[in-house]
């Protein structure tokens, strides 16, 4: 692999430049913390969480609360199977946006971007920090009582509550079980004071069945492999990153690196009108294709990067695309409105 052969390499280097006073081993580590290698599998939760927030953006508290003794790398993907099918579900409302026809077109999808959430994973649970308005992020996802039907299909509110003065939402997913919570609070706190069962709006509650447009909107969601469903729920734990070595970011409204080229990718058209977002397939095959931001490459780079990917995924380019590969499945990445 290229990136340890530069590892080796850089490591080399160091070493030398000590006069061999450093031991290859830790000239080695040297050289992975710059290059952007670093063995996470070996480190301790300890050194995990600080390495996390780097990419994540999170507050030490939420990434603390994320990384346990029997936490995988940096706990991105390290989640119950519910939470992986709900999540894989959620990337079909959150990465479809200004495409008015398919299943998904009433769910409101990347609006959320606006409002630059902070993805915060856990294994039983995940929690979406938008500290500017954590009720308008709901809105977007949740289905109202006799409003037009939109929302991601069998979201309901659960509880409200604060927490360090933040609102909070917990939201639950029906056919999966799975938890939302999105919240104002930095610390992604997961509990708190003043709980209410009675949502600030007219939500759609845990004490809703699912309705029949809500049934035929899951009906005709194509199904997905194993394999593609840690795909796509890759995507919704990467949804916020920016690489700790400035090299990629993942936004889908901005540069948070300020890259003159990927910038650039704002037209004018994009600004107006709003980034066009296709993300569909069936199976082990899916495919991305948008306008704006991030560049292909850096969510591509996102999801196969050796300290933050998703374990086993692969980067190859394949024409215009970029294609990672997991096990059987596949997820291209491309340019354009398609």
């Amino acid at each position: 692999m290229t990136l340890d052969r530069d590892i080796t390499t850089l490591a080399r280097r160091i070493r030398h430049a000590s006069g061999d006073a450093i031991a290859f081993r830790q000239a080695r580590l040297t050289a992975a913390h710059e290059l952007g290698g670093l063995p996470v599998h070996t480190m301790e939760p300890s050194e995990r969480v600080p390495l996390r927030v780097q990419y994540t953006g999170e507050s030490e508290a939420a990434a603390g609360s994320a990384i346990t003794g029997d936490t995988h790398g940096l706990g991105l993907d390290h989640c119950t199977d519910e939470q992986r099918a709900f999540r894989a579900l959620l990337a079909l409302a959150l990465f479809n946006g200004n495409v008015y026809t398919g299943p998904t077109a009433r769910w409101n999808y990347s609006v959320v971007a606006s409002y630059d959430p902070v993805m915060s994973p856990r294994r039983d649970r995940l929690v979406m920090v938008a500290e500017r308005a954590p009720e308008n992020v709901a809105t977007r996802l949740l289905a109202s009582e006799g409003a037009a039907p939109f929302g991601v299909p069998g979201l309901r509110h659960e509880a409200s509550y604060t927490c360090h003065g933040e609102r909070s939402l917990c939201l639950r997913h029906l056919p999966t079980g799975a938890l939302l919570t999105i919240t104002g609070d930095p610390q992604g706190c997961r509990r708190g004071r003043k709980r209410s069962l009675v949502p600030l709006h007219s939500y759609l509650t845990v004490h809703h069945g699912l309705t029949s447009h809500e049934r035929r909107a899951l009906a005709a969601v194509p199904p997905l492999s194993t394999d593609a469903t840690m795909l796509l729920a890759g995507l919704v734990s990467r949804y916020n990153l920016v690489d700790r070595r400035g090299r990629w970011a993942t936004s889908l409204s901005w540069d948070p690196l300020g890259r003159p080229g990927v910038e650039g990718r704002r037209e004018a058209d994009v600004m107006r009108r709003g980034a066009v977002r296709r993300l569909w397939g069936a199976g082990d095959s899916w495919t991305y294709r948008w306008s704006g931001c991030p560049a292909p490459y850096d969510l591509a780079t996102a999801l196969t990067h050796r300290e933050v990917g998703i374990k086993g995924a692969a980067l190859t380019r394949h024409g215009d695309a970029y294609r990672v590969t997991l096990g059987t499945a596949s997820l291209d990445l491309r340019d354009g409105e398609g």
